[in-house]
């Protein structure tokens, strides 16, 4: 089954999210693998060893270091967000592998390594951000939907899945806003 896509429109209005107090924000920087393995394990975000992170994330054409943001806390990687290129559309930003340690959840991290996403692709020309999620990440989701991403409708399956979670995370009108019309068949 494809992945659910979502677009950010306008880079040009990015929510404020503070930083909380006893956090950092940084790039990545050499050793962060383990850290970073961690967060991704506790997201089930597959990959569960600093050698799957080098292979899957670090080696990855895309890769960065500015692009991979690191938020934490003293000295732990606790969240983290990659601000990449859309491969099928260069002209976008890609937001992936969002993630947050469990113990540090509730405390807008998502959120803060989604704007700090946000606003590296647009210091780079970017006009729009895209991503792609799983239906079952609905806290994911959700926190996508209250930033401002709308869906991207681009399989004959979505429309159906996206009217499932608008009822589950009470958003009716969330097809409204589609990029490409998400209408059922």
């Amino acid at each position: 089954m494809s992945q659910l896509k979502m677009e950010y429109r306008d880079l040009s209005e990015i929510p404020e999210v503070p930083v909380p107090e006893g956090y950092r924000v940084r790039h990545y920087r050499e050793g962060d693998e383990a850290g970073l393995s961690r967060v991704f394990a506790s997201g089930d975000l597959g990959m569960e060893t600093p050698e799957q992170v080098r292979e899957k994330l670090i080696e990855h054409p895309c890769f960065t270091p500015e692009r991979l943001i690191v938020v934490e806390r003293d000295g732990e990687i606790v969240a983290t967000a990659s601000a990449w290129v859309n491969e099928t559309d260069p002209s976008k930003g890609y937001l992936h592998m969002v993630g947050v340690l469990d113990g540090h959840r509730g405390k807008r991290l998502g959120a803060l390594v989604t704007a700090e996403a946000l606003k590296y692709h647009r210091s780079k020309g970017f006009r729009a951000q895209q991503l792609n999620t799983d239906d079952f990440r609905e806290a994911a989701i959700k926190l996508y939907l209250d930033f401002g991403f709308v869906p991207v409708c681009t399989d004959e399956t979505h429309p159906g899945r996206w009217a499932v979670l608008a009822d589950k995370l009470g958003r009716q009108g969330i097809l409204d806003k589609a990029v490409v019309p998400c209408e059922e068949s």
